[in-house]
């Protein structure tokens, strides 16, 4: 026994156990040995500082019944997502933290710690089980084990027996964040025992996964997959983010540590991942994975914020970095994530974002009845925000056959039900090029039988959406969706120069522009485009099938182009205005600001000034742009007139090629040039391995 008490708790309890202290049993069983007593400190500390608001504890408190349940949960219920049951353990927590709390007016008190006693041993003895693996192996022991830790000295031997008998059902495997998940649960459930051996193989099992890695986890453009090749940034990726910062949280200053290259990993992760998808203090809706819930944007943003003000306390040499990060509006630019297909253009009152997929990248899923309509997520949606409201909740009134930026065939049969990684098309060409500032995003697009070639040229606070060789062998309606959102204020159009106001309904009409909310729809082709202004029924169930089944109305705005039935060789051109204005919009129908060209092989845009060009090679060819350019393989690339230079930009969408040959008239010098005839030849190598798709950035030199 003695042995036992050595090897468990160290030196100062033998001592004690040997001349016959008058210690309890509670003070003994409190004690940690060395290696854990630093651990122990910082979970305490970690879960005492997220106390909840009082009147949060007081409706606790007011709905918990005699027998220790809580009368706002159905303990019955079948629903998988988002299992409610276990609310019963996150209420558990929040009053275990209100008990233990110095600064909480219930520290020690007496009568809430019967309630606990009485609320844990209804969970104990009811063993509650979901019907989905993961409540059971993370999400019980996840809320259960900090209760444990926190009341420890309180627990009687049969809640700390069922207790452990509950959390052994974690056990460290799989991978990604599931991993990090039940690692935790290993790490927590193991300080318990006080089995070092266990916590230390825990904390290495967690930083296994803190790595750019090959498969699920983060990528090496800093975006996270999870279920295969699929951007998950809001799901699972936000999940892994406040995991590890909790786990960093734990373990600082312990044995188990961080080491610093794992820090500098999350570091990036955070600053060069999430927070390009976090602006205005909302969080981006391509960026949500399949939690298209109501208030999302903001839940999800409140969660990034405060795990950017916790890496602020924990990483303290980029401090300033965190809080840049922090006001949401200050980063500026233009990023492709070439392991997702999937492009930000952000400037501090705009953020606009494609989202697309192919045959490597995974669009979206359904699991678990979320995001049931989500079928054409991945199909290029493009979504323009110049407020932190947009988009916000009206995922029960969007027409899913018409998400914005998406080219669909408008059958009426369902939409397909879809599942983790069984959702790509078969488009290869996909991608984007990126500068830092501008870019431009390229999407081949191919799926049930309808191609186009659609494309996004992001320059400074223009977006042109370009689409062309529009083909499908249905017999239904194409439409290209611009824009889905609610009916804020008058819908003003342009049509042959005359201004018309307010609007309800287009069908099919020539129109010079459209401004509604801010937002400017230019058509520098007079596209015929459809105008629809209606009050629509609407349900959260349908969206997701945690929600019941209650009707909703509201006035809806949307903006679409049809190409008719069985298009063949149809396009499209729209540019996107952030913060427009009738003048501004009057002023870009006379001075149109790009010259435009949208064939089959080839879309280009370049700026009246010259300063600012982007083009799609969908084969190897020729440009006049800039006095003339070729290239020997399909790309994309971005030119952009500097100071003392011309900055060449190119990526290769597709992934497949070592190198590519680009042809410029005049003499440029940089790096595999060569000067023949008044033409220069850059011969470009290409990433490869995990950075195939990434932009390559050249500064050419001008020789006179």
């Amino acid at each position: 026994m003695v042995l036992k008490y050595f090897k468990a708790y160290g030196i100062g309890v033998l001592i004690l156990l040997i001349f016959g202290c008058n210690t309890s049993d509670r003070e003994i069983k409190q004690l940690y040995p060395e290696a854990l007593a630093q651990l122990h400190e910082n979970v305490l500390n970690y879960y005492v500082q997220h106390k909840a608001e009082p009147q949060t504890v007081d409706h606790l408190l007011s709905t918990l019944q005699e027998d220790g349940s809580w009368n706002t949960i159905d303990y019955n219920t079948k629903i998988k997502s988002e299992w409610p049951v276990k609310d019963h353990l996150k209420y558990l927590q929040i009053l275990a933290i209100s008990y233990t709390s110095k600064s909480s007016k219930l520290y020690k008190d007496k009568a809430l710690s019967k309630k606990i006693h009485k609320s844990l041993d209804y969970w104990l003895d009811h063993d509650f089980l979901s019907a989905n693996w993961h409540d059971q192996h993370i999400g019980v022991p996840k809320f259960l084990l900090p209760t444990l830790l926190l009341m420890e000295s309180e627990l009687t031997k049969t809640q700390f027996d069922k207790g452990i008998e509950l959390a052994n059902r974690a056990k460290i495997k799989m991978s990604g964040q599931n991993k990090v998940w039940l690692a935790t649960n290993v790490l927590l459930k193991s300080l318990l025992l006080r089995d070092v051996e266990t916590v230390a193989e825990a904390s290495k099992a967690i930083q296994e996964e803190l790595k750019v890695s090959k498969n699920v986890g983060i990528k090496a453009d800093w975006s996270y997959h999870e279920h295969g090749a699929q951007l998950q940034f809001g799901n699972y990726g936000l999940w892994y983010l406040e995991n590890m910062i909790q786990c960093y949280a734990f373990v600082n200053a312990t044995p188990f540590q961080f080491e610093k290259h794992k820090i500098a990993t999350l570091r990036n992760y955070v600053l060069e991942g999430q927070q390009w998808i976090y602006w205005n203090n909302s969080y981006g809706v391509s960026a949500l994975g399949r939690h298209l819930y109501k208030d999302e944007q903001q839940k999800k943003a409140a969660r990034l914020k405060v795990c950017l003000e916790q890496m602020k306390q924990l990483d303290k040499p980029h401090a300033k970095a965190y809080d840049a990060a922090i006001s949401s509006t200050v980063l500026s630019g233009n990023k492709h994530f070439w392991e997702s297909d999937f492009h930000v253009h952000r400037r501090n009152d705009f953020y606009f974002s494609v989202k697309m997929s192919s045959k490597r990248v995974v669009g979206t899923e359904s699991v678990n009845s979320e995001n049931v309509q989500g079928y054409y997520m991945g199909d290029g949606l493009a979504l323009l925000s110049v407020n932190n409201q947009a988009y916000q909740n009206v995922f029960p009134f969007w027409d899913w056959k018409k998400l914005p930026g998406t080219t669909i065939a408008q059958d009426t049969a369902k939409l397909p039900s879809i599942k983790f990684r069984d959702f790509k098309t078969n488009g290869v060409f996909v991608g984007g090029v990126s500068n830092g500032q501008n870019g431009i995003a390229v999407m081949d697009y191919d799926r049930d039988g309808l191609k186009a070639k659609k494309s996004w040229f992001m320059f400074n606070d223009f977006i042109v959406c370009l689409g062309t060789d529009i083909s499908s062998d249905k017999n239904a309606e194409t439409t290209t969706a611009i824009n889905q959102s609610f009916l804020k204020g008058n819908v003003v159009v342009s049509k042959a120069g005359h201004i018309q106001k307010p609007i309800r309904k287009q069908k099919n009409a020539a129109i010079d522009w459209v401004l509604h909310d801010s937002i400017g729809y230019f058509f520098p082709k007079n596209q015929n485009t459809n105008i629809a202004t209606n009050i629509l029924v609407g349900s959260w169930n349908k969206v997701a099938k945690r929600y019941r089944p209650v009707l909703l109305t509201e006035h809806i705005f949307k903006l679409w182009v049809s190409h008719g039935t069985r298009p063949k060789n149809a396009a499209y051109t729209y540019i996107l205005v952030p913060n427009a204005s009738e003048e501004k919009m009057m002023n870009l129908h006379e001075n149109h600001p790009f010259k435009i060209v949208n064939t089959a092989v080839f879309q280009s845009v370049e700026s009246v000034d010259q300063t600012l060009a982007g083009m799609v090679f969908y084969k190897k060819g020729n440009s006049k742009l800039k006095g003339g350019l070729a290239v020997d393989h399909p790309c994309v690339l971005l030119l952009e007139e500097k100071t003392d230079h011309l900055q060449l930009t190119v990526s290769d969408p597709a992934q497949i090629l070592k190198t590519v040959k680009v042809t410029l008239q005049g003499h440029y010098t940089t790096i595999n040039s060569t000067y023949h005839n008044g033409k220069t030849q850059l011969n470009v190598a290409l990433p490869q391995g995990e950075h195939a798709g990434e932009s390559v950035v050249l500064a050419l030199e001008r020789n006179k």
